[in-house]
Parts: C-alpha cells; sequence; structure tokens
C-alpha cells in the first residue's frame, strides 16, 4: 500500500465524492482526492503551527512561559524612600546603568494639596523628582524594568 503525495497548500476546498463518481484509486484517482486535499491541509497547517510553535519558544528566552519571562524582565530593581525636593529636584542614586527602567512614586505623608505636578527626569544612574508644588516632606520610590 502506498502514501499520498502531500503539499503544504492550502486547498481552496474539499472534493465531494458523488454517486456518479468513478471508483477509481490511484494518486490522481477521484477516490483519492478528498483525502489528497486533507492531507495537503493538514501538512500546511501542521508548518504554521511549527513556526508559531518556533517563535514562542524564542520569545520564552529559556523561561518556561512568555509569560514567565515578562515577569522576570518586570521585576523591581531597587525601592527607597526620600525627600521631594519641590521645583529644585530630588536626585535618587541607583546604578541601573541605563534609562530604560519605570519610576512609581509616592508620598509617604498627607500633601495638603501642595504636591503639584510630578516630572521625573531618568539618568543612567540616578533620577530626580522635580514637583511643582512646595511639598518637601518624605516620599517613597519603585523602580521596575
Amino acid at each position: 500500500m502506498a502514501n499520498l503525495n502531500e503539499t503544504a497548500t492550502w486547498e481552496p476546498g474539499i472534493f465531494q465524492i458523488e454517486t456518479t463518481t468513478p471508483a477509481l484509486g490511484g494518486p490522481e484517482g477521484p477516490v483519492n482526492t478528498a483525502p489528497r486535499q486533507l492531507a495537503n491541509r493538514t501538512l500546511y497547517l501542521k508548518g504554521q503551527v511549527d513556526t508559531l510553535n518556533s517563535a514562542v519558544n524564542a520569545a520564552k528566552g529559556g523561561a518556561t512561559s512568555i509569560d514567565a519571562r515578562f515577569r522576570a524582565l518586570e521585576k523591581t530593581t531597587a525601592m527607597g524612600d526620600f525627600n521631594f525636593g519641590s521645583t529644585g529636584g530630588a536626585t535618587v542614586a541607583h546604578g541601573i546603568g541605563h534609562t530604560n527602567y519605570s519610576v512609581y512614586i509616592t508620598s509617604n505623608v498627607q500633601t495638603n494639596g501642595d504636591l503639584g505636578d510630578v516630572y521625573v527626569d531618568k539618568a543612567k544612574n540616578s533620577f530626580t523628582v522635580y514637583n511643582s508644588g512646595g511639598f518637601t516632606g518624605s516620599g517613597r520610590y519603585q523602580i521596575t524594568h
């Protein structure tokens, strides 16, 4: 018994055997047309799945899942307390060595509406927090990257 020759092709339709279709076998026989078309589609889809699996495995970067890799990449690097410096700014040193990180800032005490707008200027090994109000009380920072 021989196997059908398959090609990785998406067949636009599947041949339907009619009551008048001759029962002829062989590679091009009408009885094998629908199975060959389905085999072609299956091989085509397998190629698509293999390509997607390769992309997913590459994206995992050695982690158990893409989600695990994202969680490992977006980790808390540093956190601590500082004092707001109003418009003069307050600089916090860290040592990350690049500017591809996020800084989360919160005040530790009530600002009584005196915090104003907050702006963070990031540098490779430090960041400076400016606030437009007169508040100079304590705050907390968290760096993630």
